[in-house]
């Protein structure tokens, strides 16, 4: 997944990359992107004006989940400056900018275009480029101290307003003899650096030739902890944010893609709740699995899936508790002990209902899910690990760029 807007035509672009190609991003894309099944990421440009910006969080969240985001040239080289020591891939020459310090403003890479059905087109210059196209010019036509005071007649200007055009036309300039003005005019028209371009270029093809590069190992906030208690980086994360709702919790989109039935949903979701609360209950009495309960977990799932290993043994550990708590309990693995464990959840919890008593208690608790009781659990993310860990889900998040 690339998001891309003026730093290069999108043509051109997928001449270097064969990719999926969305806008500049805004602010809860890259959970987007992650939602629909992406685990390569490109981010070269995104918005910073009229709209939340892309955050560092769902950047960092990202990468904790296993996904490879790069980024370059634009919003891309500023979040990868910031977030390149938590494992983000930079590129390129404005990215060694931010990371160095020699940049630090958000708006030397910022710039007006027009909107994609006309092809982003470039309705100002960004400072990057006025800065690598003036730096060409020294010493041949302009010195290091006029290059430093044309930079920073650039900079002092809003950022729309920027252009060579207006660089020509600056105080600087136009007290300089007119054969001075005219050859640096010349130079500006013919030698032109884009960098911004020359950086999406630059990352485009890295992609391309070096595929999947692991992201950082062990950044991941969420290793070892069970699923229940991971931070969602997908439907949530849009919601909390306020840019978009959570998925229908009785279908889940992923659950289209994969042919799925509402009633395939609906049992698989009874079974992760019914995990939760069974856990739950072991948890506090003390009960821990054993290296067998382990093993015969592992036993119940494929041993190829397109999860990070960290994320699997954690589910595995959370199958292997149920097998703890049921052995416990009975002896034996059944639905009836399950029932009888979640009943006692429920009465060391203080948990009733007017209605409803027995199995139908049961039922009542499974069915209004952990969340429902003010626990930190989501069926959106469960049901995507639940299909991972059974290798159900290869399909929707393969490494795509």
């Amino acid at each position: 997944m690339v998001f891309l807007g003026p730093s290069l035509p999108q043509h051109q672009a997928k001449d270097l990359l064969d990719a999926m190609y969305r806008p500049p991003a805004q602010r809860g894309d890259i959970y987007r992107a992650l939602q629909d099944g992406y685990s390569i990421i490109v981010l070269i440009d995104g918005e910073f004006h009229g709209c939340p910006s892309v955050w560092q969080r769902e950047i960092a969240d990202a990468m904790a989940e296993g996904a490879v985001v790069h980024g370059a040239s634009s919003m891309g080289a500023l979040r990868a400056a910031e977030l390149h020591t938590f494992g983000m891939i930079g590129h390129g020459r404005i990215f060694e900018w931010y990371r160095d310090g020699i940049i630090t403003s958000d708006d030397e890479v910022a710039l007006t275009y027009t909107p994609a059905a006309d092809g982003y087109r470039q309705l100002s210059e960004p400072l990057v480029n006025i800065r690598a196209t003036l730096a060409a010019a020294v010493p041949d036509l302009i010195s290091e101290a006029e290059r430093d005071l044309l930079i920073e007649g650039a900079r002092a200007a809003y950022f729309p307003e920027r252009s060579f055009e207006a660089l020509l036309a600056a105080g600087t300039v136009a007290q300089w003899p007119a054969d001075r003005r005219t050859a640096l005019e010349g130079f500006l028209s013919t030698k032109r650096i884009d960098q911004k371009r020359d950086d999406a270029v630059a990352a485009l093809t890295a992609v391309a030739r070096e595929g999947a590069r692991p992201s950082r190992p062990g950044t991941s906030p969420s290793a070892g902890l069970p699923p229940s208690s991971r931070l969602l980086w997908v439907g949530v994360r849009l919601a909390e944010e306020g840019f978009g709702p959570l998925v229908d919790p009785g279908r889940p989109a992923f659950a289209e893609r994969l042919g799925m039935s509402t009633e395939e949903v609906a049992t698989l979701r009874n079974e992760v709740s019914a995990q939760f609360f069974v856990c739950d209950w072991a948890r506090a009495n003390g009960i821990t699995a054993s290296t067998d309960d382990l093993s015969l977990a592992r036993a119940t799932a494929p041993a190829t899936t397109n999860l990070v290993e960290a994320r699997r043994e954690a589910l595995l550990t959370e199958r292997a508790l149920v097998i703890a708590a049921e052995r416990a309990r009975a002896g034996k693995t059944s639905v009836d002990v399950r029932r009888s464990i979640i009943l006692d959840w429920a009465s060391a919890n203080g948990i009733e209902h007017d209605s409803f008593k027995g199995d139908s208690l049961v039922d009542w608790i499974v069915e209004s899910g952990p969340g429902h009781f003010g626990y930190w659990w989501f069926f959106d993310a469960e049901f995507v690990f639940a299909l991972q860990l059974l290798g159900r889900a290869m399909a929707l998040s393969g490494p795509r760029p």
